[in-house]
């Protein structure tokens, strides 16, 4: 690759993820003086503050609360936070979930490419704070790539009365950025 004519190397370079810029640059001195800079940023994702009611049959339940947008690149880490509380009174089944998608080759529907169940833990009676890190080592972050999203789904849960309730939803995502 070093023989390459440095327009030729740029433009390939373009192609790669963030994580494979920085190991093709560790392949050699002359390698890693044509590699773009790699930076980490900070993306700040907000979901809509939600009140929502289980169906009186089954338990599960889930419905969408949200997607975010389209991944510019790989993800690092997920902080998640949120103020909840589910209905005050008898069994407890109020849960946030994530799934990373990613948009099907044909145009058709997205296809789950991994999950993150319970983010939270199950809601409280009382409207509390919930937070969460979610790392590389996780397939949620993991197998995240340019063009993939993430949906967020919430579940009241079934069998009659259950509410779930949330608030100041946040999401911050560390990211690579690619500058070149």
């Amino acid at each position: 690759m070093e023989r390459l004519d440095s327009v030729v190397l740029r433009n390939i370079i373009k192609f790669l993820d963030p994580g494979d810029v920085v190991r093709l640059g560790r392949t050699s001195r002359h390698m890693h003086a044509m590699m773009p800079q790699v930076i980490l940023k900070t993306e700040l994702w907000k979901g809509p503050d939600f009140h929502i009611f289980g169906p009186r049959g089954g338990h599960w339940a889930p419905e969408l609360y949200f997607d975010g947008p389209k991944l510019r690149s790989e993800v690092i880490e997920l902080q998640v936070s949120v103020l909840w509380k589910d209905q005050g009174w008898g069994n407890r089944k109020g849960e946030i979930y994530v799934m990373l998608m990613r948009p099907a080759a044909d145009g058709g529907e997205p296809v789950e490419v991994a999950t993150y169940r319970r983010l939270f833990g199950i809601a409280e009676h009382f409207e509390k704070e919930a937070k969460n890190v979610i790392r590389g080592d996780h397939p949620v972050v993991a197998k995240a790539k340019a063009g993939d999203f993430y949906r967020f789904m919430n579940n009241a849960g079934g069998g009659g009365g259950h509410q779930l309730e949330g608030k100041n939803f946040r999401v911050k995502a560390a990211v690579c950025a690619i500058v070149y």
